[in-house]
Parts: structure tokens; sequence; C-alpha cells
């Protein structure tokens, strides 16, 4: 697979610049560590747990990859777990007679088949107690683990029980530092992981230099050169996201488009995708005041600017606390960023997204 494929890497040899975060989640789970694995959209979080996943097939632990974005309830995590164990061929052996038992189970060519259960937190719970007891060292990845928290609560518990019965298995949360995540990572001292918050791994935009190698790598792949001031152009206005550059070098490469053309397409299918996560985010929270916000951020700006901005939109006096808690929202979310009391979204897309008003 080449560097400008836009699937999720799974080979080591197709994961560029990367090499520490891998060795040190790894490392982490061998030694059943629980871990956490931060940072924004498309910068290769989902590659890297796919490609730690080959590493460890090799050293007999066993995965279950689980993507959970629009999962929401319990039955939705249901779902997305038999989803992750289907493949995951191996586990699913080990476990197949057994999880029959489980009421709201089924068994078929397919794999795993979940029906409506009465109590699917049960049902989760029974699979997990049987992964622990037949399938020896296992990791469950637990993608996009913030769409879980109108059920955090329960959740909490289920995991204070695996943490504290089966060893064996280790997991790995990845998402935005909101909701659940925060929860995992902050516990009070009432919540059930309190003092067992997840080890913290941080994957950032790559810095300029690593961004400019891995464009000419690509192109390299596919005999192509390309001029260091177009390689540097894009650097500069992708910020260094992987996804985002593999996008670009993908229009390049692989659609043959020429540099402006393939840089102006990124943009456009980049802002499709940030406005329909965007909208998901923005789902049962104050519309108008966190748009007007995000739009004030996108110049950037400082926190009266964001207040003012969000009371003009409102066309009403907006207190304090409701301006510092969209911003600390948006700011666990990794939507925007603050250094020096300033407020910027970092992300390319979102601000062509806000700046070109293709957002209300």
């Amino acid at each position: 697979m080449s560097l400008f494929n836009l699937n999720p890497k799974e080979s080591p040899n197709e994961l560029f610049g990367r090499e520490k975060e891998l060795e040190e989640l790894i490392r982490l789970i061998k030694a059943r560590r629980w871990i956490a694995v931060l940072g924004p959209r498309m910068v290769g979080k989902t590659s890297l747990l796919k490609v730690a996943n080959t590493k460890l097939e090799k050293a007999k632990i066993k995965t279950v990859y689980t993507n959970l974005w629009g999962a929401k309830a319990t039955n939705g995590l249901l779902k997305a777990l038999a989803r992750g164990l289907n493949d995951e061929k191996s586990l699913l052996q080990k476990i197949k007679d057994a999880a029959k038992r489980i009421e709201g189970v089924s068994i078929g060519s397919g794999g795993i088949a979940i029906s409506v259960s009465k109590k699917p937190m049960t049902t989760i719970w029974d699979l997990l107690e049987t992964i622990g007891n037949q399938a020896g060292d296992c990791v469950i990845e637990l993608d996009e683990v913030q769409e879980l928290a109108a059920i955090s609560g329960r959740l909490l518990k289920l995991l204070a029980n695996i943490f504290n019965t089966h060893p064996n298995i280790v997991f790995v949360f990845t998402g935005s530092m909101f909701g659940l995540m925060k929860t995992l990572l902050e516990p009070g001292a009432s919540s059930p992981l309190y003092g067992r918050s997840p080890a913290k791994l941080y994957l950032q935009p790559f810095e300029k230099e690593l961004a400019q190698q891995f464009l000419q790598k690509g192109f390299k792949e596919y005999n192509l050169t390309i001029k260091d001031e177009i390689v540097n152009e894009v650097v500069e206005r992708l910020d260094g996201i992987p996804g985002w550059l593999t996008l670009y070098g993908n229009n390049v490469a692989v659609r043959k488009l020429p540099h402006k053309k393939a840089l102006e397409e990124t943009l456009s299918e980049g802002t499709k995708i940030v406005k329909d996560e965007l909208e998901h985010f923005l789902e049962g929270r104050d519309r108008q005041a966190y748009l007007a916000a995000l739009k004030a951020a996108a110049t950037p700006a400082r926190w009266t600017e964001i207040k003012g901005a969000v009371e003009i939109a409102k066309a009403s006096t907006v207190n304090d606390a409701t301006v510092y808690r969209i911003l600390e929202n948006l700011k666990a979310a990794m939507i925007i960023q603050e250094k020096e009391n300033v407020y910027r979204v970092d992300d390319p897309m979102l601000r062509t997204l806000l700046l070109t008003s293709q957002v209300t």
C-alpha cells in the first residue's frame, strides 16, 4: 500500500513518521497498561492502531478493533463490538461455543449476530467475560469513544469490573478529550476507575520538515518529481495533517490532477468531510453560539472577541460561564487550540469551511 492510499495503514512499512509512537503503544500494551490515543481528526490514530495490531498479532496477542462512530447507546456499542469480533477470526473461533450461550448472541457462518437484547450491557459484559476467560492476552480498541457519552456511567462500571477481573484484557481508547474520554483520563474520587486512568499517547500533526519528507517519499513511489516550492505550499496550506497530505498526494499521483486543481479538490473534499463531522459535534448543542465562537476563532481571536461574536449572534448578553464552557468543549474536542490567550482553528479544512460561510 502506498503512502497516498486513502485507507488506514496496516503494515509497519506503510506507517510514516510514527515509529516512536508505535513503539510506545506496543510497549504499554505488552505491559498490560490501558492507553488513550489522543489527537485531532485525520492525524493518523486509526492507522497507528491497525499497524500496532499487525505487530501484536505476531506476538500472539489478539486485537479487536471497534469503530464507535455514531454508536451512541448501548446497543450501538454491542453491535460495534460484534463487528470487531467478526473481523478477528482466530479469537472468534476460541469463544464461539461459549458465546452461543449468551442472551442476544447467535453464531452463524458470518460470525456473531446480535439480536435486540433486553439487557444489552449484560450481553456486553458476558461477551467480554467470555473473551477474558477463553482468549488469552487480548486488546480491545474503542475508536471514537466519546460517542458513548450517554452511557458513560454504566460503561465505567463495566470497565472497572474488567480491570479487576481480567488483567489479560487491555483497552485502548481513541477520540476527543471530552465526554467519556475526559472522564476516563480525569476520573474523580467517585469514579469506578479512580486511580486507574489510562496512559496518554498524543499524536500531533507533522512538523514542516517531516510533512515535506512525507510528500516527497509518497511522490517517489509513483516516480514523480514535484518542485520544492509546490511541496512547501501544500505543507503550509494543509498544516502538516497526515490525512489531508495523503488526500492531496492521492489527487496528484493517483487521479493525475495538476497541482492547483489537486489542492482545490483536496480543500473541497476535505471541507465536505469536516462539515459532516462538525454537524455531528453540534447535535444537541447551541448551534448559533458554537458557530459564532468557531467563526471568530478561525481568524483567530481572543476571548473578548469570541464573547462579542457570540453575543452578536445571539442578539443578547451572554455570561462569561457560557463562553468559557463553549471554548472548553471546543478545546476538548480538539477543534480549537489556545495559545497565549488566543484561540485558533488549526484544521485548514475547518478554517476554509468557516471562513467561506459554508455552514450556518
